[in-house]
């Protein structure tokens, strides 16, 4: 994988209109884990966990052959989550992938800045 956002549809330059960004919450590893390991060494284990998850969830939206409805999925950070843009039959399907702890719809916000 390089580091550009993963994009499953790519005949599609723009998401289609029947698809939403969505967060999924993946797996990573306990708090007990994670005890007693160095701020970079814990950096590193958090970006792999996530990196690894999405690679499973990857594979499994493959395997049940809901690919072409998925536009994207954002590179992985160190948080436990994923930003998947697809479609809600595809966010309602990922809820029984094992990597993933829950799925909720990205809500849209936009920031304004206010003068003094």
């Amino acid at each position: 994988m390089g580091t550009e956002t993963d994009k499953m549809a790519s005949i599609y330059s723009v998401p289609p209109t029947n698809m939403a960004e969505f967060i999924v919450r993946i797996n990573r590893p306990s708090s007990t884990e994670l005890a007693g390991i160095d701020r970079a060494e814990k950096y590193k284990l958090l970006k792999a966990n996530s990196v690894k998850r999405r690679d499973e969830i990857k594979a499994w939206i493959k395997t049940q052959g809901l690919d072409a409805e998925v536009f994207k999925i954002e590179e992985p950070t160190v948080f436990n989550m994923l930003f998947i843009t697809c479609t809600p039959r595809v966010a309602t399907q990922l809820e029984h992938a094992d990597p993933v702890v829950s799925v909720s719809r990205s809500p849209e916000f936009s920031v304004g800045l206010t003068k003094r």
